[in-house]
C-alpha cells in the first residue's frame, strides 16, 4: 500500500469539501420561486431552517409572502419549549405589492385574528411595526429576530428598529404556531418534518 501524499491529500480535501458544498446546496429548497437558504446567520449565529411555507389569502389562494423560519433545533409542534429557543428568525419574502393601507389592515388583522396571547402595550407594539414597515413594491424581504430580550426588525436586511421584551415576541410566536394561524396550510408546512 502506498503512502498519501500532500498533492493526494489536499485533492481529497478539496473532494469532501467539495461534496459538502454541494449537499448544501441540494439541501436548499424552493418555496413560490422564493429560494430557501438551508442556514441564515441569525443573531452572528449560523441557523438551520426549521420550516417554510406560502401564505395565501381569500378563497382565490392568492399568494402574499413565503415564511421561512429558523431555529437552533427544528420546531415540530409550535408549542412548549421549542418556542423558547433563541435565536429564532422568521423571513418574509413579499410575492406582491400592497400600499400602506392594506400593509397596516394586514397587521392589526392577523393581530386581532390570531394571536392569543394579549398585554396592555400590544396595540402599541402593533403600531411600532406598521412604522418600521410601509407599502411593498419590488422584492422586498421583512424580518424578525428573536433574541432573549427583544425583536429585532428588518427589512431587506436594514435594521428599522426592535421590541423590547417578551411579551411581544409571544404574541408574534402565537400567530404562527397557536390556534388560529393565518391559514391551517402554512402552518402544516412550517412544522413539517423533513
Amino acid at each position: 500500500m502506498g503512502r498519501f501524499t500532500l498533492p493526494v491529500f489536499q485533492k481529497m480535501k478539496t473532494l469532501v469539501l467539495s461534496l459538502l458544498f454541494l449537499s448544501l446546496t441540494v439541501h436548499a429548497r424552493e418555496v413560490e420561486g422564493v429560494k430557501i437558504a438551508p442556514t441564515l446567520k441569525c443573531e452572528g449565529k449560523d441557523i438551520p431552517i426549521s420550516g417554510a411555507g406560502v401564505r395565501t389569502a381569500t378563497f382565490l389562494k392568492v399568494r402574499i409572502f413565503v415564511l421561512a423560519i429558523y431555529a437552533p433545533q427544528k420546531i415540530k409542534t409550535g408549542t412548549g419549549s421549542e418556542l423558547d429557543q433563541r435565536p429564532l428568525c422568521f423571513e418574509m419574502t413579499y410575492l406582491r405589492a400592497f400600499d400602506n393601507e392594506d400593509v397596516d389592515k394586514a397587521w392589526d388583522f392577523q393581530f386581532e385574528e390570531s394571536a392569543q396571547y394579549q398585554y396592555p402595550n400590544l396595540k402599541d407594539h402593533i403600531m411600532d411595526i406598521k412604522k418600521f414597515f410601509g407599502e411593498i413594491k419590488g422584492d422586498r424581504r421583512q424580518s424578525f429576530s428573536l433574541t432573549e430580550d427583544a425583536t429585532k426588525v428588518y427589512e431587506n436586511g436594514e435594521l428599522k428598529g426592535e421590541i423590547q421584551g417578551k411579551e411581544f415576541q409571544k404574541s408574534f410566536l402565537s400567530i404562527w404556531f397557536g390556534k388560529n394561524p393565518p391559514t391551517k396550510h402554512l402552518q402544516e408546512e412550517i412544522l413539517k418534518n423533513e
